[in-house]
């Protein structure tokens, strides 16, 4: 899936450009130049969320002025949302959590194995990834389409995550309970109290699986918060991340090996997880989260009565999602912003220029204010590349970027003789 690059039309540097006139003993500090652009895109394009810098804006620039970039010089977002038959829905920028999309997600439902984010979230919080836990016959006595632990086996913490993610095992899942808080129940408890801290206001754990069973639901919403929470963690990444994988248990002749659940993930490079689930009741229900182009997104479908609808669903959703994001060069590298007249050197003009490109993942109704501030004094000599202000791009006060204004070539120190000819030039003049 390819999303085309949008760079700022020319206008917007040429207006963005002014001339610094620069005398001995005069700082440059003093002539400021700001050039704020506050690109409100009414198709603009959230940013690459979740990478932001808080450095702080110089304050009280001298100078200052403003341009729009129209939706009309960007374009292609998709503005129609798609129509889906899924019960609930949801996307979301993984990094800001924004919603990109939302089709009854408020609405409580079962969601099936999806719970499983929250058990492998309590597990790696509470839990040393290398302890072995034996399987009890509680545990192995465990509802599987497909049986796969006896009792008395022996797994690490790690290799049960792995089944609980990958093969959606609810062996592993009660297996993990009991280890980690001593009994279902208690960790069933510990699993609601997390909820309630990430703001899940309508989610209600009753078992650490997803199996059918009364008082346990959630929303397509909920199951975005957990899975945005989730997704911070690298080995949790990785879980969900995992195509196959394959463990060796004692007393077996052969590894069992575990494939992933998720029918997206690997038949689309931008897919990154996250869990599948399916029960009587909760239906065909998928939490997906992918990368494009910086941008990372997550999905969320329950109650779908249709596997294969669920994963084409999920799919369109996704792709929605990227579609409301643009890859936006607001200035080029070496856009001359600012310039000075050279002391006592005729027609000399010292540019100010971006050392680097200005580029940003902006979404549709994103407004940018990019702050060109410049803060040394001119004096010689300058040397090519020497930093005299920087380019601050800014959403809604966060600094997003910096990027340093150099000179664009070098000036040696007037020497006497030149003061003296340039003054002559000048009475000449």
């Amino acid at each position: 899936m390819d999303r085309p690059e949008v760079r700022a039309p020319p206008h917007a540097i040429l207006a963005a450009m002014m001339r610094l006139s620069a005398r001995r003993g005069r700082p440059l500090a003093v002539l400021v130049f700001l050039a704020v652009l506050v690109v409100t895109v009414a198709a603009l394009v959230g940013v690459a969320q979740g990478s932001s810098s808080t450095t702080a804006l110089p304050t009280k620039p001298t100078r200052s002025v403003s341009f729009t970039v129209d939706a009309d010089d960007l374009g292609g977002f998709a503005l129609d949302a798609p129509k889906i038959s899924s019960p609930s829905a949801i996307v979301i920028n993984m990094g800001t959590g924004r919603v990109l999309y939302e089709w009854d997600a408020y609405v409580r439902r079962p969601m099936a194995s999806t719970t499983k984010i929250m058990t492998a979230v309590l597990v790696l919080e509470q839990m040393d990834l290398s302890k072995s836990i034996r399987i009890s016959e509680k545990v192995a006595a465990t509802y599987e389409p497909k049986v796969w632990l006896r009792t008395g086996d022996v797994l690490t913490v790690e290799q049960l995550l792995y089944a609980l993610m990958v093969r959606s095992a609810n062996s592993a899942a009660v297996a993990l309970a009991e280890a980690c808080f001593g009994s279902v129940e208690a960790f069933v408890e510990e699993m609601n109290a997390k909820a309630a801290e990430l703001g899940m206001k309508d989610t209600h754990f009753a078992n650490p699986h997803g199996l059918d069973a009364e008082d346990h639901y959630s929303t397509a919403a909920d199951m975005a918060v957990v899975a945005r929470y989730a997704m911070k963690d690298p080995i949790f990444q990785r879980l969900v991340s995992t195509e196959e994988y394959s463990v060796s248990v004692g007393g077996r002749d052969e590894p069992i090996v575990f494939k992933n659940t998720n029918a997206l993930l690997g038949r689309f490079d931008w897919v990154t997880g996250v869990k599948t689930g399916l029960t009587p009741r909760a239906e065909q229900c998928l939490v997906c989260s992918g990368t494009l182009d910086g941008v990372s997104i997550i999905s969320v479908v329950l109650g779908q009565p249709a596997s294969e609808v669920c994963w084409t669903e999920s799919r369109t959703l996704m792709e929605y999602g990227f579609a409301q994001y643009r890859h936006v060069t607001l200035l080029e590298e070496g856009a001359v912003v600012a310039e000075a007249e050279v002391p006592y050197q005729i027609d000399s003009v010292v540019r100010l220029v971006t050392a680097t490109p200005t580029e940003l993942e902006l979404y549709k109704s994103d407004s940018v204010t990019a702050s060109i501030v410049v803060d040394r004094d001119l004096t010689l000599p300058v040397s090519q590349g020497e930093v005299f202000g920087h380019v601050f791009m800014t959403i809604d006060g966060e600094v997003l970027e910096t990027i340093d204004l150099v000179a664009d070539k070098s000036f040696e120190k007037t020497t006497l003789g030149g003061k003296i000819t340039y003054l002559f030039r000048r009475l000449g003049n």
